[in-house]
């Protein structure tokens, strides 16, 4: 969970359509994983950017993503949110798509 943006959905308000295609995904749904500015997203098969990965996150050296999944999508609130991040939150709870990314070595 440490490379997850926990806070990617809470800081949409609870009518913003992300939270629909949040709650359309089922564990094992495709996701595709690539770089929107200068983070990691993850995006569902409507190309629709569905949640993000950690500012910390990096590819490991001389790997790339072969695949990406969803592996659970996880409850999350603002209780729950870190203080410094609270001023962000724009609804009290929301669903973080926590994926399962599988990493192949370049050139394979």
């Amino acid at each position: 969970m440490k490379d997850v943006d926990l806070g990617f959905a809470g800081r949409r308000n609870s009518r913003d359509p992300l939270h629909r295609a949040i709650a359309d995904l089922s564990p094992g749904d495709p996701l595709t994983l690539r770089m929107n500015g200068e983070r990691w997203a993850l995006f569902n098969r409507a190309n629709t950017q569905v949640g993000g990965l950690a500012k910390s996150f990096a590819i490991p050296p001389g790997m790339r993503c072969h695949s990406a999944t969803v592996l659970a999508v996880v409850a999350w609130s603002r209780d729950r949110s870190d203080p410094e991040y609270q001023d962000s939150v724009q609804c009290d709870s929301w669903e973080v798509v926590v994926p399962e990314v599988r990493f192949v070595a370049n050139g394979a």
